[in-house]
């Protein structure tokens, strides 16, 4: 089953994201425009969560346990570290290389903060070297808790989502003063696991197209209302619950309505990865440009513009070449 919809999911939360640190530049006299559309952008990742958690589960579960468990996971993290780690190191070293970066990279504090960040390890510092890197972070330590879940085999589900709910009430219940362990009973972890559910949802009951429509309706809109901060939420209940409508309605397109898609938001979904790593670099490099005025806003479209070509060149030439590569060489 092609997962269309949920492709172009992925294009819309990264662009979201990349739109939200872009947000500055159409922020005009009198008018912030930008505030007003993207302030809320970040809510981009959270949606990433829920697809991680819908993708691991839907491509695992028909996983084959007759064969020796250790190897099944075995594959499981070599495939995980193959699809993240290569463009992930690239784009590190490529952020820290400008302004002599490398000599303080590679001593004392400078070189703790860049052996954590290569090894997807939080610090007291709020990001690591590539700062759009904390979110790799949670997906990391979620395919590490996931890939240990199939020891469990067919129990494997109750594993995950009892370990993320345990972790997130003693994260309530105890403040941690160790970076990790406040990663690890974040709330934020429960995006993965609703992702999950919603897999197990849909692979075993159908939801009838009436709702579906109520459901894709609601969500959609809530979304909207939330993202342009006319409904303003603190709650993380109540955001956790908006933001996995609007995932379930892109997952409706896909089990109920099976809707093709538009082509072009597709292939912004297949190069999603490298659009929510790369941006960043397209601000360092059109920071020294001084736009005023209305020519703002073409110039934020631009950026965009300019974003998805340096995303599809990522994309083309590392993700796809690299990936092929390694899962030969390796096996996977």
């Amino acid at each position: 089953m092609k997962l269309n919809n949920i492709q172009i999911l992925r294009g819309i939360a990264a662009l979201l994201v990349c739109c939200f640190h872009f947000r500055e530049t159409i922020n005009l006299p009198g008018l912030n425009l930008g505030d007003i559309l993207f302030n809320k952008g970040s809510i981009g990742v959270p949606v990433f969560f829920i697809i991680s958690g819908f993708i691991m589960a839907f491509t695992t579960q028909k996983i084959n346990f007759s064969k020796d468990s250790f190897q099944q996971i075995t594959l499981f993290y070599k495939r995980r570290l193959i699809r993240i780690v290569p463009l992930y190191y690239l784009l590190t070293f490529a952020v820290i290389i400008p302004g002599g970066g490398l000599l303080i990279y590679f001593h004392g504090a400078g070189l703790y903060e860049l052996i954590h960040s290569l090894l997807f390890l939080p610090t007291q510092k709020e990001f690591p070297v590539l700062f759009l890197g904390w979110s790799l972070n949670f997906e990391m330590f979620f395919y590490l808790i996931f890939g240990l879940s199939l020891f469990f085999k067919e129990k494997r589900y109750y594993f995950i989502v009892g370990f993320f709910i345990l972790t997130t009430i003693l994260g309530y219940c105890i403040h941690f003063d160790s970076p990790y362990l406040k990663m690890v009973t974040h709330s934020l972890n429960l995006y993965f696991v609703v992702g999950i559910l919603f897999a197990l949802l849909l692979n075993k009951y159908t939801v009838p197209k009436k709702w579906a429509a109520i459901i894709s309706v609601t969500g959609i809109a809530s979304f909207i209302l939330v993202l342009l901060s006319i409904i303003p939420i603190s709650n993380d209940w109540v955001k956790l619950t908006i933001i996995s409508t609007f995932v379930f309605s892109f997952l409706t397109f896909d089990y109920i309505f099976h809707c093709k898609g538009n082509k072009f938001l597709i292939f912004l979904g297949g190069i999603s990865y490298s659009l929510y790593l790369s941006h960043p670099f397209v601000e360092i490099i059109l920071k020294r440009f001084k736009v005023e005025g209305y020519l703002n806003i073409p110039f934020f479209l631009l950026k965009i513009a300019l974003v998805i070509i340096l995303a599809s060149l990522l994309y083309y030439l590392v993700e796809k070449r690299v990936t092929h590569y390694l899962k030969i060489k390796l096996n996977a």
